[in-house]
């Protein structure tokens, strides 16, 4: 957990907290990082891909490059670039040419959310690690997931970090990141919650797949972060503590940023 003031000294804290859940191995990996300068944070997670080889070794791939600022959505492509670029070199060209099973490819997700005083909020995604954004009022907050899963109907992920490509000859390529925010105009939203599908499908199989948009002061994510939460380490332990009570079927991770 971290805390820090920008510039016209309003403060935002940073957390992560993550559980194996009933898994032997925890293939989740978060950040959490925030600049005592000017008060800009990231927060990352991402999630070796299940059935895949060595995605403990994605997922940490992914996450410990990442730089500690990002400021514009060309900043966000390029993190996102060098991230897939970490992951592929697990394997390697040589193996790219192999055409070895897919499974035998170490992939993740990776979602980061980022704010900078200049460039403002920045999310960017690439699998089923979801962002939500919430607004805190009297009653409570309210949020909503800003992105969808990148899936396809029979479940498997369409795009994440490490998919070799179709070309091995051609090199790594370009990674299409999916971003989103309010960059440059000041605005923000009072928090903004990253969850690995360990963290959100217990919510979904649970109250529906409304729960994803639903933006009601007593449901959705809102509900989840806790009506007396006062940092980014409250809201993400209380997720993952309602997420226990509705049962792990998997290693689950929350990351959290809330300004005060």
């Amino acid at each position: 957990m971290g805390e820090a003031e920008d510039r016209s000294g309003q403060a935002a804290s940073v957390a992560w907290v993550s559980d194996i859940g009933p898994r032997r191995v925890n293939e989740d990996r978060a950040s959490a990082t925030v600049s005592d300068e000017d008060g800009s944070w990231v927060i990352a997670v991402a999630d070796g891909l299940g059935g895949h080889t060595r995605g403990d070794e994605a997922a940490q791939a992914a996450i410990e490059g990442l730089p500690e600022r990002i400021a514009s959505p060309d900043e966000m492509a390029v993190a996102f670039g060098e991230a897939n670029e970490r992951v592929l070199a697990l394997t390697g060209p040589e193996d790219w040419q192999r055409r070895l099973p897919l499974f035998m490819f170490p992939m993740s997700t990776l979602t980061v959310a980022a704010w900078t005083p200049e460039g403002g909020q920045l999310i960017g995604w690439m699998g089923d690690t979801l962002p939500f954004i919430a607004t805190r009022g009297p009653d409570g907050f309210r949020g909503f997931c800003c992105g969808r899963p990148h899936r396809v109907p029979g479940g498997s992920i369409e795009i994440c970090l490490g998919m070799p490509p179709a070309d091995p000859s051609a090199g790594a390529g370009v990674v299409e990141v999916e971003i989103v925010g309010e960059s440059g105009d000041g605005t923000r939203p009072d928090a903004v919650i990253l969850a690995s599908d360990g963290g959100w499908e217990p919510f979904v199989y649970t109250h529906g797949v409304g729960w994803l948009s639903d933006d009601s002061a007593g449901g959705g994510i809102g509900a989840a972060c806790g009506p007396g939460a006062e940092t980014a380490e409250d809201i993400a332990a209380h997720l993952l503590d309602e997420a226990r009570s509705l049962g792990l079927n998997d290693n689950t991770t929350f990351a959290a940023a809330l300004w005060h």
